[in-house]
């Protein structure tokens, strides 16, 4: 006998969480969240359902709704905050003080991969959705790198850089999105300095000119990292 997923409206007993305090209304929201994050990893937007995260959450079905109104409703917030915390990391490595623009791109790659390795399999169900107009990430995915080109655009140009083409940006930032996604779903973490290369590569042929070549070439430190020295 079948039994409809809706029929089942607490979680088996031997899921719950014995002996634990009464949580508040924001803890037992951020348990949810936290919940709905692992079965999104692992499932995607498709194979999640409302059952898998109250089993991983240990919590009932009525309280699920209290908070969300549906699978989807938890995922798009889910997307949204991981968005948003890759905005915050670069925002916050932009605003310290450096003498030249690029004296920022090892900090703000090596952050973004550590950032998307942080997020295990995660960042393997964005990256799957990534073009998948059903799902939220790709929703939000021009609008999120849209953030990042202005901070970017606007880093560049107070360093006395010429304002970065419009095309170029967004060349750059697609092609950091692929090489970020790539290291965190297929490569070791010890290949980290084979990928800051061709992304600092990728990043002064988007966003220099000759002259930002030649000082890269003269420059011990990102000659080394771009693997120009060779």
């Amino acid at each position: 006998m079948l039994v409809d997923e809706s029929d089942m409206n607490a979680v088996s007993p031997s899921r719950r969480r014995r002996g634990r305090p009464a949580a508040g209304k924001k803890e037992i929201r951020n348990e949810i969240l936290e919940a709905a994050r692992q079965v999104y990893g692992r499932h995607g937007v498709y194979g999640a359902t409302v059952l898998l995260i109250l089993e991983e959450a240990g919590v009932s079905r009525p309280t699920f709704y209290k908070y969300f109104s549906s699978v989807l409703d938890v995922i798009d917030e889910i997307v949204r905050a991981c968005n948003a915390e890759a905005e915050s990391l670069f925002v916050k490595v932009f605003e310290q003080p450096q003498k030249d623009f690029y004296d920022y791109l090892p900090i703000a790659l090596s952050g973004y991969l550590n950032w998307g390795r942080s997020l295990g399999p995660l960042m393997e169900a964005r990256f799957r959705e990534l073009h998948d107009r059903s799902s939220p990430v790709s929703k939000y995915r021009d609008e999120h790198n849209r953030r990042i080109m202005e901070t970017v655009r606007q880093a560049a140009v107070a360093h006395g850089h010429q304002e970065p083409e419009q095309l170029a940006l967004t060349a750059l930032v697609q092609g950091i999105e692929h090489l970020g996604y790539q290291f965190c779903v297929m490569a070791d973490h010890t290949e980290m300095q084979a990928y800051l290369k061709v992304m600092g590569r990728l990043c002064i042929s988007m966003l220099g000119d000759r002259g930002d070549w030649q000082r890269m070439l003269e420059s011990p430190y990102y000659s080394r990292l771009l693997g120009l020295d060779a």
